[in-house]
C-alpha cells in the first residue's frame, strides 16, 4: 500500500460523484457504478495497442456516489471474465458483472457492496483487520490477506458469490509476523496443478522484511508442506498482486511510487517450476508502464481464458479514497 492521501498529485479524476446516499452501512446493498470507457492506453499515441508482450483491449474509469466505493486492492474473476469480486483496503467486498464485447470492458452492471465481518461479527473496517490487501477464491471459500496484522482470513461465499458470515483465521507461518507493518502480504494465490507444491497457498509480501537479505521480498508456501521463498526485487518496485496463467506460470504485479514522479507498474512472469521452498523467484517483465499511460495505483490482478483460448489479463487500481486518484479497470490480451 502506498502511504495514504498525499500521493499522485498530478493525476486527474475523482473517485466520488455527488453527495452520499442514505443507507445502512452495516448491510450489503446495491451499488451504482458509473463507468467511462477509454480505448487508448498511451496518452501520446491513442492508436497504439502493443505494450511489451501485452495487447491493450480497453479500460474503464469507475465512479460511485457510495462513500465506501474505491480502494480496490484485490480482484478475482469468474472463468468467463465477466463475474467479478473485488476487495477494498477498507475491508469491503464489491461484486458485479463486467459488461464486455470481444473482451473489451464496457461497464459494470449488477454491482453490490458489503462489509467484511471480523471473527467477532463486527465490520472489519472497525477492527484491527481493517486493511485488506489480497484475495483469492477456492471453490465456495474466499481468502483475504490483512496487512498490519499479517493474517489470512477465510469467508464462506453464498449462492450469489458474496462473502457471508464471520471471518475465520487461517493457520499461517509465525515468520509472517515479522513483516513490515505497512508492507505485509499483498498477494495471495493457490499453486496450481503441475507443481510439487500444488494446492499450497502462495503469499508474497509487499516489500523486504526486517532482517531479510536486501533485494529479496519474502514469500511463503502455506499448507501441508510449508516453506519460505522470496522474490528478487528489481529496481524500486513493490509487490501488489499475483495470478497464475492457464499453463501454471506465475504473474506478479508490481508497483513503483516515486515522490514527484508518480507511479508505474510492471508485470513479471515466473515459471511454475521455480516455485519451491528456498527459491528466489525471478522472471522477465511482460509490461512496464508509467504515467505517460492510463494508469493509477494498480493493485489487483486477475487472469482468465476466453472461449477462443486467448489469455486475458485484468487489472484494477486502488485510489486510496483520494480525489486525486482514479479507480481504473484495465484489460490486456497476452498471446504468448
Amino acid at each position: 500500500m502506498i502511504s495514504r492521501r498525499a500521493v499522485l498529485a498530478g493525476l486527474a479524476g475523482t473517485g466520488v460523484v455527488g453527495p452520499a446516499a442514505s443507507f445502512d452501512r452495516q448491510q450489503p446493498r446495491a451499488l451504482a457504478i458509473e463507468a467511462s470507457a477509454f480505448s487508448g492506453f498511451s496518452a501520446g499515441d491513442r492508436d497504439r495497442r502493443q505494450f511489451g508482450a501485452l495487447t491493450f483491449l480497453g479500460g474503464l474509469e469507475l465512479r460511485s456516489k457510495d462513500p465506501e466505493f474505491g480502494g480496490m486492492s484485490g480482484l478475482v474473476l469468474e472463468p468467463n471474465g465477466a463475474g467479478m469480486l473485488a476487495i477494498t483496503d477498507r475491508a469491503h467486498w464489491i461484486t458485479g458483472r463486467i459488461q464486455q464485447k470481444d473482451d473489451v470492458p464496457l461497464g459494470i452492471e449488477g454491482a453490490r457492496i458489503g462489509p467484511l465481518r471480523a471473527p467477532d461479527g463486527r465490520r472489519m473496517k472497525d477492527t484491527r483487520y481493517f486493511d485488506c490487501e489480497s484475495v483469492f477464491r477456492q471453490g465456495r471459500s474466499l481468502f483475504v490477506g490483512v496487512e498490519r496484522t499479517h493474517d489470512i482470513l477465510q469467508f464462506d461465499l453464498n449462492a450469489a458469490g458474496e462473502p457471508t458470515g464471520n471471518a475465520r483465521l487461517t493457520a499461517t507461518m509465525p515468520e509472517m509476523k515479522s513483516l513490515h507493518q505497512n508492507g505485509g502480504i499483498e498477494a495471495l494465490g493457490l499453486v496450481p496443478a503441475g507443481s510439487e507444491w500444488s494446492g499450497s497457498l502462495l503469499a508474497l509480501a509487499e516489500k523486504e522484511a526486517r532482517g531479510q537479505p536486501p533485494g529479496e521480498i519474502p514469500g511463503f508456501l502455506i499448507g501441508a508442506r510449508p516453506g519460505r521463498l522470496s522474490l528478487r526485487r528489481i529496481g524500486d518496485f513493490d509487490v501488489t498482486d499475483l495470478a497464475f496463467l492457464p499453463n501454471g506460470d506465475l504473474l506478479v504485479l508490481e508497483r513503483r511510487f516515486v515522490p514527484l514522479f508518480g507511479v508505474g507498474f510492471r508485470i513479471r512472469r515466473i515459471p511454475l517450476a521455480m516455485i519451491r521452498p528456498g527459491a528466489v523467484l525471478d522472471g522477465p517483465a511482460l509490461i512496464v508502464a508509467d504515467l505517460s499511460m492510463q494508469i493509477d495505483n494498480m493493485e489487483g490482478l486477475a487472469v482468465h481464458r476466453n472461449p477462443q483460448g486467448r489469455t486475458i489479463i485484468t487489472l484494477v487500481s486502488d485510489n486510496n479514497f483520494s480525489l486525486l486518484q482514479r479507480n481504473l479497470l484495465l484489460r490486456f490480451a497476452y498471446d504468448a
